[in-house]
């Protein structure tokens, strides 16, 4: 029953993050998937989920083209380093990642844009950046809070 469970749970949660970013540009709603799944090392999920992850981001066309590939690298890369100084359910760990994060964002963009020839409007990357960085802490919460069946580190 929890597989049924997790697997309803991921379901409502892409369709979530589909229709908030449809109505926020620009916003990576399915970072903060990304996140709780490293956080409860759960690979198995993430083996599935995260290939589902880039698809929609790439047919939504919320990043440039590749993008989304450099940018979850980042991520995970930015979770895993974090993870050897924080405990990595602590609200603090997820509220520097999420700083960190949101320089990421501008970081890719500024990488990408000459790559495919694309203008970098400086302050629309940075609203985008700062919209990112304030989203992941609140998001990461509330999933958090409704993840309760599966069990997190702090809880055991």
């Amino acid at each position: 029953m929890s597989t049924l469970r997790n697997i309803i749970w991921w379901l409502c949660f892409l369709a979530a993050a589909v229709g908030i970013q449809a109505a926020v540009p620009g916003l990576d709603v399915m970072t903060v998937g990304l996140i709780i799944l490293l956080q409860e090392r759960d690979y198995k999920n993430m083996f599935w989920l995260l290939p589902l992850f880039i698809l929609l981001q790439e047919g939504m066309g919320t990043r440039t083209f590749g993008g989304v590939i450099v940018w979850y690298v980042a991520v995970i890369a930015l979770f895993r380093m974090g993870r050897w100084l924080f405990e990595a359910e602590n609200f603090l760990f997820i509220f520097l990642l999420s700083a960190c994060l949101g320089a990421a964002y501008y970081g890719v963009a500024w990488l990408m844009a000459p790559l495919q020839d694309l203008p970098f409007n400086v302050q629309d990357i940075l609203d985008k950046s700062l919209i990112q960085a304030i989203f992941i802490p609140v998001a990461w919460k509330i999933l958090v809070a409704t993840r309760h069946g599966k069990g997190h580190a702090s809880e055991n």
